[in-house]
């Protein structure tokens, strides 16, 4: 524990350069711009810092990132929290409190894109004589982050304003997704696992991997057919050559046995491995933590803890540090506050109990947002044993669990594998002291809690955006060869099954649940226009009717306006594209908004105030 946290202490000088670029540009107004930066080879290691610290600063506000806005879209979860979080019930009801709400996570995207393209196009200034391998590394590297940013902006908004040269031109119109993103999205990946090499990098210190490269040119390939192309059953589907833009890394079109082709070298040669217990790839399983926490007391006595943060399982992840604040440029961007607003909620009940205490340990409070729905986890099968590793039921596994008198769509189905984790060692009547296992173990090392309140900053375990089992049934999915699922199967401990596209949508549900994966996997498998009866709004549905707690009486979920299957046929599971940017740019010739979320079509789709039930 004491190298994860210090690894991670140290990050904070790797993320500290800044900039405020405008929108759609490159250029830095407080310091270095594209006329005087980067001015040799070391600039472009900071500006690759700066660029994976932009995950950092969308991370500062949850809601507004990719991961738990698709989770909480899912039939996996309801926005739950209180009855005032309005932003959570909307995004859960595929519906916004208003058109402008994801303006930090379009302006994020750009930032992103525009530090991407920075380095792409800049990095042959320089003589890389004897060095060609660190330049292949960085160079590949950047591919991959553009292409990861490009790939969340289309599958949260679809067409969007693309360019990739140094500076966006003026103006950048909106691109399809389909004809023109997607193909450089791929070929993006393509290059990055091209010019990267297996053990490049230090395993697990926050940069992106030749193997990052191949799962991800795999998960933006299968979508792409998927969705776009209405592939159906991608083992049996023939899928047309993809053709490529020419840059460096790519030789001609992508076909599907190449994608399978870097599957493979990825499962291969990476030096990924599965953890061999499922349990521990999740932070309840810490060494201060598992000795008392009965469910992984067997674990303990093995001492066999948490695998930790950048293990071998982790392919890509978004890192924290202790430098987490309410002030700065990324601010609490520093810790993982997804944890913060996925804990139990901590107002009170008609009793005047609260969560988060020594009656609810080893798990503590937070905003109680994302809980998982119960009908999804009615579905779960018992005899998994991931759903329990999965699913902390806090009625069965908790000394007490307070429905609060504020909570609303509450199930008490909390997600083990990003809620807060304390230990017998924390203590609730300072928040400032050790109150998370992670404030504890901070307190042991000497280093005072960055904000101030343990309970909201002390959260530093990975969010892990690309793990090799999902490479694995990626893998199976793609060929029909069961051999990587059974593995996958195996180490869970449920019985081995043959290839069915079923059975590969199966146990991609139950390996991924609650890691903000579902929602693109049910449209992928469903098709763009497929309608109110495609999978993907048929799903969805099914959460109409399921059993939520409502301040502390249990009644019945149902949709805020419509219903879960009209929104999502309405919009195809896009979000709205931010009114802000439509209004500067006011010409729909370069930026007009999406279907579904037209100002004539307000009432289907603005939700003022959170639902009653």
């Amino acid at each position: 524990m004491k190298k994860n946290l210090l690894i991670a202490l140290a990050a904070v000088g790797m993320l500290s350069l800044t900039s405020c670029e405008d929108f759609l540009d490159s250029k830095n107004y407080e310091q270095a711009n594209t006329g005087n930066y980067p001015a040799s080879p070391s600039d472009l290691n900071k500006e690759l810092a700066a660029l994976y610290g932009v995950m950092n600063q969308s991370k500062d506000q949850p809601l507004k990132t990719t991961w738990l806005t698709w989770n909480i879209m899912s039939d996996d979860s309801n926005g739950a929290g209180g009855t005032g979080d309005t932003e959570s019930h909307a995004i859960g009801h595929l519906m916004a409190t208003t058109d402008d709400y994801y303006n930090l996570t379009w302006h994020n995207t750009y930032v992103g894109v525009a530090r991407a393209n920075a380095i792409i196009n800049s990095v042959d200034a320089f003589d890389w004589t004897g060095n060609e391998g660190t330049r292949n590394q960085l160079l590949g590297e950047a591919y991959f982050m553009r292409g990861l940013f490009y790939l969340w902006g289309v599958q949260l908004w679809g067409d969007i304003p693309a360019y990739w040269e140094a500076a966006a031109p003026d103006p950048c119109p909106q691109q399809s997704a389909k004809d023109v993103i997607f193909p450089h999205i791929l070929a993006d990946f393509v290059s990055a696992s091209n010019l990267m090499s297996h053990g490049a990098t230090v395993w697990g210190d926050g940069h992106a991997m030749k193997g990052s490269a191949e799962g991800y040119l795999a998960r933006a390939y299968m979508y792409y057919q998927g969705f776009y192309n209405n592939a159906g059953e991608l083992a049996t589907a023939n899928l047309a050559d993809v053709a490529l833009p020419e840059q460096e890394g790519v030789s001609g079109p992508l076909t599907k046995q190449q994608v399978v082709d870097y599957l493979a070298d990825c499962i291969n040669n990476s030096g990924a491995e599965l953890i061999t217990d499922f349990r521990r790839l999740w932070q309840y399983t810490n060494e201060l933590t598992a000795p008392n926490y009965a469910y992984v007391k067997d674990l303990a006595d093995a001492r066999q803890y948490w695998a930790g943060n950048g293990n071998r399982e982790q392919l890509f992840q978004v890192q924290f540090c202790n430098a987490a604040s309410w002030n700065g440029n990324i601010g609490m961007g520093f810790g993982n506050m997804t944890s913060l607003y996925l804990g139990l909620r901590v107002d009170e009940d008609s009793k005047g109990h609260k969560n988060g205490g020594p009656e609810t340990l080893p798990f503590g409070r937070g905003w109680g947002q994302g809980v998982f729905n119960m009908n999804a986890v009615k579905e779960w099968p018992d005899s998994d044993p991931r759903k329990k590793a999965t699913v902390l039921d806090c009625e069965k596994e908790l000394e007490y669990f307070a429905y609060t008198t504020s909570c609303s769509e509450e199930t008490g189905m909390y997600n083990k594998k990003w809620v807060p984790v304390t230990c017998n060692e924390s203590t609730w009547d300072n928040d400032g002291d050790a109150y998370t296992w992670w404030g504890v173990f901070r307190a042991s090392q000497g280093a005072a809690c960055s904000n101030g309140n343990s309970m909201q900053g002390d959260h530093y375990a990975d969010l892990i955006l690309l793990r090799l089992s999902d490479v694995m049934l990626m893998h199976t999915e793609l060929t029909g060869d069961p051999t990587m699922m059974n593995k996958v199967q195996a180490r869970a401990g449920v019985a081995q099954t043959g290839y069915s596209w079923q059975n590969i949508k199966n146990e991609r549900r139950w390996e991924l649940f609650g890691e903000g994966i579902r929602f693109n996997d049910l449209r992928r498998w469903s098709g763009i226009n497929g309608g109110e009866n495609c999978e993907a709004a048929l799903a969805l549905q099914k959460q109409n009717g399921s059993d939520v707690n409502y301040t502390g009486r249990w009644t019945t979920m149902h949709h805020a306006s419509s219903s879960w299957a009209k929104r999502y046929a309405e919009t195809n599971g896009f979000i709205a594209i931010p009114s802000s940017q439509i209004n500067i740019i006011d010409n729909p010739e370069v930026l007009k908004q999406n279907a579904g979320w037209r100002s004539e079509e307000a009432s289907s789709w603005t939700m003022i105030s959170a639902p009653v039930y």
